[in-house]
C-alpha cells in the first residue's frame, strides 16, 4: 500500500510539474544565495473527497486541476479560477489517525485550516452564503484595516476569508 501511494505522489508531483520562475520574479535580495522558494501546493485535509470538490468548486469558485487516482488513494487539488498555474489547494483524504487527529483539533479549536484572501469580503460572503455556506462568523474588523470571516467547508474544517487594506 505505500507502495501505492508513492506513486500516486509521484503521478501528482509531475501533475503540478516544475515550472521556470517567472520573468517578474525579483531577485533574491542582496547577498542571498541559492534558488528562491515558492509555494505551489498546500493541503487541506477532508473527510470527503467528492462533497471538497463539490463545496471548493460550485460554493467557493475554485477550478479543479488534477484528480489522479489509483486504488484507494487519489490526488484532487484545486487552484483560483483563471489561475491554473498558481497555487494550488490539495483536498487530500484524512485517511490517517494523524491526519484525521490534526484536521479535528484545528476544528475543535475554531482554528481555520486555510486562509483565503480577497480584495471583496463583503461581496464574496454574499456570494458565497447565497450558495448555502455556513459561516461561523460574518465579515468583522479584527484590527485596523483587516476584516475576516469564518466558514464550514461541510467536509470537516474551517475556512477563513480575509481582507487586508492597503
Amino acid at each position: 500500500m505505500k507502495f501505492t501511494r508513492a506513486i500516486v505522489l509521484a503521478a501528482a508531483l509531475a501533475a503540478c510539474g516544475a515550472r521556470p520562475p517567472a520573468a517578474t520574479t525579483p531577485p533574491p535580495p542582496h547577498g542571498a544565495t541559492g534558488a528562491s522558494l515558492a509555494i505551489k501546493l498546500t493541503t487541506v485535509y477532508v473527510d470527503d473527497q467528492d462533497k471538497a470538490l463539490r463545496f471548493y468548486t460550485e460554493v467557493l469558485g475554485f477550478a479543479k486541476k488534477d484528480d489522479v487516482s489509483r486504488g484507494p488513494y487519489r490526488w484532487l487539488t484545486v487552484t483560483a479560477p483563471g489561475d491554473a498555474d498558481g497555487a494550488q489547494l490539495q483536498l487530500a483524504l484524512n485517511d490517517s489517525p494523524p491526519a484525521r487527529a490534526y484536521q479535528e483539533a484545528l476544528f475543535q479549536e475554531g482554528q481555520p485550516a486555510t486562509m483565503l484572501f480577497t480584495d471583496d469580503i463583503k461581496g464574496a460572503y454574499e456570494r458565497i452564503r447565497a450558495r448555502g455556506a455556513e459561516f461561523t462568523l460574518p465579515p468583522t474588523e479584527v484590527v485596523p484595516g483587516s476584516t475576516i470571516t469564518m466558514l464550514k467547508d461541510t467536509c470537516g474544517n474551517l475556512i477563513q476569508i480575509t481582507q487586508l487594506s492597503r
